[in-house]
């Protein structure tokens, strides 16, 4: 095999870079949800909630972003092929185009085009109350499930401009040297993360801990402003949460950057004093005689 037919680098979807992606990936859950909540707000008091659409819209998205990964592929001349996976617990669907070598600026356009398409589609529909939950629906799960393209972008935004790009069946994406292409010194920052073990964990628990407390704290809301005289919880001028039942069908609304605040208050808090005694249980049993053996 000739020099220039040794690849610059390989993208893997590895175990560390899975671990790192899962705690990134319920980030871009809340991010979204907080930034589709807030271009969407007044939309969303009139919006109609209807389970089918909301079903529809979850099972095609993920079709839908792997099939503008294709359409990506495809315009530029390869023949895309799709499929799915686990990797370190982390269910994956892929877009790959083995045998077909991508400019840099083609496979960056491959890579954001199905995060672009979605999200500004999803943002368009965001002021249409009877659409605007199954686009916010969109927004959220498309955002979310772009971590992995997220993530290869920034690597590829580190390697050389001449570099071409192979999606092969692995799925792996290989970085071959183009035309006047100098290897590079180093690889890419997050090429394969390991360390930050702990970081990763403790972040892991906390984005959890924040979920389950913006579910907590809305449900709880909702039902004391259901026990209430007016159908209103507030707090000084705040309103947090109203409850309200028409023609016999109960509905109810909830102040989401008030939730947002408090979830992700407790939730540090939570995390903080859950580390704290971890680092205090290893210490005593750091400081514990060994048991002598009988």
């Amino acid at each position: 095999m000739n020099q220039t037919e040794q690849p610059l680098w390989v993208f893997r979807l590895t175990g560390g870079l899975a671990a790192r992606l899962i705690p990134l990936s319920a980030f871009l859950v809340v991010a979204s949800i907080a930034l589709y909540g807030l271009l969407a707000r007044d939309s969303l008091a009139a919006a109609p909630f209807s389970v089918p659409a909301l079903v529809l819209t979850a099972i095609l998205v993920i079709p839908v972003h792997e099939a503008l990964h294709g359409c990506g592929y495809f315009a530029f001349g390869g023949r895309p092929k799709f499929g799915a996976g686990i990797r370190g617990a982390m269910p994956y669907f892929y877009a790959t185009c083995p045998g077909k070598r991508f400019t840099w600026g083609q496979m960056l356009i491959i890579g954001a085009l199905p995060l672009v398409v979605i999200d500004i589609a999803a943002v368009a529909l965001a002021g249409y109350s009877p659409l605007v939950l199954p686009a916010g629906l969109a927004f959220v799960l498309n955002t979310t499930g772009a971590v992995g393209d997220l993530w290869m972008l920034a690597v590829m935004l580190q390697t050389p401009r001449t570099a071409l790009f192979e999606d092969t069946d692995e799925p792996a994406m290989i970085a071959w040297p183009g035309p006047g292409t100098q290897t590079p010194a180093r690889p890419p920052r997050g090429l394969d993360p390991r360390g930050y073990e702990s970081l990763v964990i403790w972040g892991m628990v906390g984005v959890g801990l924040f979920l389950a407390l913006l579910f907590a704290i809305s449900f709880l809301e909702v039902s004391l402003a259901r026990a209430s005289a007016n159908g209103i919880l507030s707090v000084g001028n705040i309103e947090l949460a109203s409850a309200t039942v028409t023609n016999g069908r109960f509905s109810g609304r909830v102040s989401f950057l008030a939730d947002l605040v408090l979830a992700a208050v407790f939730s540090a808090v939570l995390t903080w004093a859950a580390r704290l005694l971890a680092r205090r249980r290893r210490a005593r049993k750091a400081r514990r005689p060994p048991e002598d053996d009988a």
